[in-house]
Parts: C-alpha cells; sequence; structure tokens
C-alpha cells in the first residue's frame, strides 16, 4: 500500500512537468506508458524467479528500484533533465513495480494456504488497489502547496518507510521444494488452459476498470455534464473514482473470507463478473451525477470480488512451488488489458461518449463462459484435494 501511495504521489506530476520543460506529448505519452510496457516482459520472469528465490527478496528487491525510480523523478526536477530521467524512471518503474505486484501476492497465497487463500489474497489485493488514489490525493496537495521537489521527496520517504518495514516484518515464505528455473516448466505453467482461462478473466477486468473507466472518467463526466454540485468535471471524476476503489477493497476483503468459507472463488469471480457488466451498462447511459456514482460502485464492487478469487484460484489449481509462474502469466494477461484499455477507451470516445463503456462490457461478458467452466474446474479441484487429504490421514504413520 506505502508502494502504491508512493506511486501516486508522484504520477500527477510528471506530465506537468514534462509540459513545462518543454516535452513534446507524444514523449510525455510515452513516458507514462513505459512502465506498463517494461512490466509486461518483467512480470513472468519476476514470478519465474520469485518460485526460486522466494517472494520475500523478490519484493524488497523491488522497493529498492522504486526508491531509485524515485529518485530519478527528483533528479529530474532537480537538475532540469526531466526527459531521459522521467523515462529511465518509468522504464525502472516496469520491473519494480513487477516485483512488489508479484511477489507480494505469491507471499499472500503461501500465507493463506488453501484454506484461507481467499482471505490473504483479499487483503493484499485491497491494498494494492487503494494505495495509489490515496497517493493522487497527496500529490496533487503536496504539490499545490510545496512545489514538485518536496513531492518527489515524500514519496522517496513513503518508499523507504515501506522497505524498512518489509525487510522487518515480512517472512520469507515460500513453497517447500523449489522449483527449478527453466523456460519449460514456465511455459508448461502458462499453458495449463485453467491459468489461461484465469489470466481472460484478469484481462478483462483489468482492460474495462483499470483501463478503461479509470482512463476516460474525467472526459466521460465532461462530455455528458455530470460534474456533481458545485464541483468541476476533475473533481467530480475524483470522487468517482475513489468511490470505485473503496468499494473495490471492501469487496475483496468479503468476497475473500466468502469464498474461503464456502469453498466458492469460482462462484463469486462470476458474479462479479455479472456485477462488473451491470456497472459498465449503467455507466454507457448514465445522465446524471448520482446514476455515475451507482454505476462506479458497481464496477467497483465487481472488481473487488474478482481480485481475490483469481489469486485463491491459482493456490488451488497449481502446485505451491509453481505459483509464481502462474501470478506472473495472469499478471502479463492483466497489464496487456490495461494498456490497451486505454488505449481503445479514448479512441471511442471521441466518437461516442458511450461507446468505450459498452465495448468493455461486451468483453467482460465475452468471458462470462469461461468463469462458469471455471465454477465446475474448481469443483473438481476441491474434491481432489479432500480425496487426497482422506487417503494420507488414512495411511499408517509408518507409510507416511
Amino acid at each position: 500500500m506505502f508502494v502504491g501511495i508512493a506511486g501516486g504521489i508522484a504520477f500527477p506530476i510528471l506530465p506537468i512537468a514534462g509540459l513545462r520543460a518543454g516535452l513534446s506529448l507524444p514523449f510525455i505519452g510515452l513516458i507514462l506508458a513505459a512502465n506498463r510496457i517494461a512490466r509486461i516482459f518483467a512480470s513472468p520472469i519476476v514470478g519465474m524467479l520469485s518460485d526460486r528465490l522466494g517472494g520475500r527478496r523478490l519484493l524488497l528487491a523491488g522497493m529498492g528500484t522504486q526508491i531509485a525510480v524515485m529518485s530519478l523523478y527528483l533528479a529530474g526536477v532537480a537538475f532540469a533533465h526531466p526527459g531521459s530521467c522521467f523515462l529511465l524512471a518509468r522504464l525502472l518503474h516496469g520491473p519494480g513495480s513487477a516485483c512488489v505486484f508479484v511477489a507480494a501476492q505469491v507471499l499472500a497465497l503461501h500465507a493463506g494456504g488453501k484454506a484461507h487463500g481467499g482471505r490473504s489474497a483479499g487483503l493484499v489485493r485491497a491494498a494494492m488497489t487503494s494505495g495509489m488514489p490515496v497517493g493522487l490525493v497527496l500529490g496533487g496537495l503536496l504539490s499545490a502547496r510545496f512545489g514538485d521537489r518536496v513531492t518527489f521527496a515524500a514519496a522517496i520517504f513513503a518508499v523507504v518507510v515501506a522497505t524498512v518495514a518489509a525487510f522487518v516484518l515480512v517472512p520469507d515464505l515460500r513453497a517447500e521444494a523449489r522449483a527449478r528455473v527453466d523456460l519449460r516448466s514456465t511455459l508448461r505453467t502458462i499453458a495449463d488452459r485453467r491459468i489461461l482461462a484465469l489470466g481472460a478473466l484478469n484481462f478483462a477486468t483489468f482492460f474495462s476498470a483499470q483501463g478503461t473507466i479509470l482512463t476516460t472518467m474525467v472526459l466521460f463526466v465532461g462530455a455528458r455534464g455530470l460534474a456533481w454540485g458545485g464541483l468541476g468535471n476533475q473533481a467530480t471524476a475524483s470522487l468517482a473514482m475513489g468511490a470505485l476503489v473503496l468499494v473495490s477493497a471492501g469487496a475483496s476483503l468479503v468476497a475473500g473470507r466468502l469464498g474461503d468459507r464456502h469453498h466458492a472463488h469460482a462462484s463469486f469471480a462470476l458474479a462479479g463478473l455479472a456485477v462488473l457488466i451491470a456497472g459498465l451498462l449503467v455507466t454507457t447511459f448514465a445522465s446524471s451525477p448520482a446514476t455515475l456514482f451507482g454505476a462506479v460502485a458497481l464496477v467497483g464492487g465487481g472488481m473487488g470480488a474478482m481480485n481475490p478469487c483469481l489469486l485463491a484460484l491459482i493456490g488451488l489449481f497449481v502446485a505451491s512451488e509453481l505459483s509464481g509462474r502462474a501470478v506472473g502469466a495472469i499478471q502479463l494477461l492483466g497489464d496487456v488489458g490495461g494498456a490497451l484499455g486505454p488505449i481503445v477507451g479514448a479512441t471511442l470516445l471521441a466518437h461516442s461518449t458511450g461507446a468505450p463503456f459498452l465495448l468493455s462490457a461486451v468483453v467482460v461478458l465475452c468471458v462470462l463462459p469461461i468463469a462458469a467452466r471455471l465454477v465446475r474446474a474448481e469443483r473438481m479441484a476441491t474434491a481432489a484435494h479432500a480425496a487426497v487429504a482422506v487417503t494420507e490421514t488414512a495411511l499408517p504413520q509408518d507409510d507416511l
């Protein structure tokens, strides 16, 4: 969460500082997209290394990289070289954030196990979701009051605090057996139909909720005239996105616990997809601020219900020593969706204000049959694990 706060503090300053320095808009766009592009390639590698080296080491490495990233941001504004410093920082941010996101989720799987994977996954996913918007608010306030240098220094401080806390508190959780770091086993894990199915669901969620909704909300509010009360378009959009994130964090915690209790993570993921589709359709036809806030609450609830369930299902479908590879695979597909969402959404918004959200609803609708098949796959896997547990319990101690 602290790493997300630091990223949120720094993010809104980058385009403004770039414009002040005379950088072109296409170059600023490249700077903003560089981390997501780099993370697409880094996530599978980080997942593979997490299985071999353990999530703690990768988490600390990612946080150390984030300190370097924030320091490059500060150097860019302090020494009047924002273009090169910002681009290098964003390129480093890709593998750094991949280390943090993938390693944190792998550690959550090992902490919860098959019995409590949903609860631990929900906690980690909620923290990852809520950190960025808190940082966005702090970044805007600090930048307006104290300037860019102080704001970047605050971001560095946040990551340093997170790194020290992680070094002291995060245990070295890993599988009992270490997996070999080789491309063949990685590809075999990724090619598992159940992992590809989870990745497809993650792609649809990132494309719609974290891609289209979050990046086009300000333009959508302005185009539809949905500003609330005396607030402007930007303030209304910020409140809407804040509501989305809060609902998503709460839904992650609830869905993870309920999925553990009822052994039905795939069913909750399916329900989350249905709620997400409803939210996207309501957004498509929103004509008042009240309708808009109701729509984003539905989107947040659907996204939040999905997040921990996907991670818990990895713990059920994949051997613990290969969980890092699986997390890296679904993170890769999610990042692809998150990168395509803003591009497609902004392009469609120029032609029709409702088109981006209608298309997103169609994309999520296409993966509903996949989620339905995962319900059956979860039941079969749960029954298989229960049968193994009963067999091991029945064996004499000498045979064990």
